[in-house]
């Protein structure tokens, strides 16, 4: 088993922060690996919405099929994969200091041959975490406080 936690500070309300997150068509503005996605379930995100993603683990492409399993709006969500290795990952929102504490949870059930290989999995997922969240602090923080000044209201643009 994996399992690897992050934390950070982003400088953005938390409604704002927990919007551009659970909106799974902005996955690949911020995270590296994101080669497609979309939502499989009509509607606004709720627990059940289903999602694909293909994402490029290693060289290949790899599709992805999850489903959202915690969604408590401007508090935290969760999704667990229905394709295998079963990875679970959650995000949690709490404010702080006029911004969003961030805490981020992955977990990945590995079997077989795969075992072998969960130092260097885990060293790469680690290595891949630290890059998108720092992604994620520049596109919230900069190119969307940009957007959002440019806006009458001074809201966030939608991406």
């Amino acid at each position: 088993m994996i399992e690897h936690e992050a934390s950070i500070h982003l400088n953005r309300p938390v409604e704002q922060v927990f919007a551009y997150l659970a909106d799974i068509r902005n996955l690949a503005t911020w995270q590296a690996n994101i080669l497609e996605q979309e939502q499989l379930t009509e509607g606004l995100p709720r627990v059940g919405t289903r999602f694909r993603e293909i994402r490029r683990l290693g060289r290949w492409p790899t599709e992805i099929l999850a489903e959202l399993t915690v969604f408590e709006p401007d508090k935290r969500f969760a999704t667990k994969t229905l394709t295998r290795p079963q990875v679970t990952v959650s995000y949690s929102f709490e404010p702080e200091g006029g911004g969003t504490r961030l805490l981020y949870e992955f977990v990945m059930v590995t079997s077989g041959m795969m075992r072998l290989f969960e130092p260097l999995i885990a060293r790469a997922l680690k290595k891949q975490s630290v890059a998108d969240f720092e992604r994620l602090k520049r596109v919230l923080e900069v190119e969307h406080q940009t957007a959002s000044s440019a806006l009458p209201s001074g809201k966030m643009s939608a991406s």
